[in-house]
């Protein structure tokens, strides 16, 4: 296994822990940015989708960081007709970063994803992000909640592979066949809602936590045991875990001390027994966008519309 600390990168730079800011109000951003930058991340997650660009560009803006010192991620929505909201052509995705940076405070951010294939001009949209590239707005460029077929259509399409992809990832979700397929095309994993599997995940009011909420339960008795056998948390057993799988990982609380914990995942190691065990609660069963009642890798409409490529 790879050595692996907080200097370690993945193959595009990404510190391997970053923050997420999923289902932070504007001032929750800022605070909670802020503490995340204190506590020692430098790769901060963001999404057009979270509307609170805005408060994570003033906490990173007030923090005093040298933009060499930081990696920022940001996302695409590309428009869904099924929930009524318009698909973005070229043009609307160019100016939807351009607006993005504005809000964030930066000329460019360091990855920058389309947030999952919900539009039919996902080609017409990559495109746009590859042009992104070109004008230095965004250093890289990559997908998120594509499964092996939509990352093909890209390829076949002639177009830029993408260099990351943003999916779904823990013991009971482990992407088996997607993870391979990213491995062997030198595509970056990183992985969020890495803390699905925990009784605690999402279960404030509102954020959808308690939806599938009985297929963890066996899974949460070994998760448990084998924190206890680690003296960890349950929380940082499963960062590590995916850490150990080749993946970048994402965390995000409000509460300091869960935000300083969570980056603390490199004085450890899981054993291959243990790994195992872990390997073993695979249900390939998404739990993060179960509350909105689909799971975007499995939605993506087909391609209706083409462009001059």
């Amino acid at each position: 296994m790879k050595d692996l600390s907080k200097k370690t990168r993945s193959s595009i730079g990404m510190p391997l822990v970053g923050f997420g800011t999923y289902q932070l109000s504007i001032e929750e951003a800022e605070f909670n940015v802020m503490e995340a930058l204190k506590a020692g991340y430098r790769h901060i997650d963001s999404a057009e989708g979270y509307q609170n660009e805005v408060g994570t560009g003033r906490a990173i803006k007030a923090s005093g960081f040298s933009r060499d010192d930081l990696f920022v991620t940001t996302k695409l929505f590309p428009g869904n007709k099924q929930w009524g909201v318009p698909e973005k052509t070229y043009e609307q995705t160019i100016e939807t970063l351009k607006k993005q940076l504005k809000d964030l405070q930066l000329d460019y951010v360091d990855l920058y994803l389309i947030h999952a294939p919900l539009a039919e001009l996902r080609l017409e949209q990559w495109s746009a992000l590859v042009a992104l590239k070109k004008l230095g707005l965004a250093k890289h460029i990559g997908v998120s909640n594509y499964d092996e077929a939509r990352i093909k259509e890209i390829l076949e399409a002639g177009l830029a592979k993408p260099e990351a992809n943003q999916v779904e990832f823990h013991p009971i979700c482990a992407q088996l066949n997607l993870t391979q397929y990213m491995e062997e095309h030198s595509i970056a994993p990183i992985a969020y809602s890495s803390l699905a599997p925990l009784s605690n995940w999402r279960m404030e009011e509102g954020q959808g936590g308690e939806v599938l909420a009985e297929k963890k339960q066996d899974a949460q008795v070994v998760i448990k045991a084998i924190a206890n056998e680690l003296g960890v948390s349950e929380a940082k057993l499963l960062l590590r875990w995916a850490l150990q799988r080749g993946y970048s990982v994402l965390t995000r609380s409000t509460k300091p001390k869960h935000i300083q914990g969570n980056i603390d995942v490199f004085d450890f190691e899981i054993s291959a027994s243990q790994m195992n065990q872990l390997d073993q609660l695979d249900q390939n069963q998404a739990f993060a966008w179960a509350a909105n009642g689909l799971n975007p890798m499995e939605a993506a409409p087909e391609l209706k519309s083409k462009i001059n490529l």
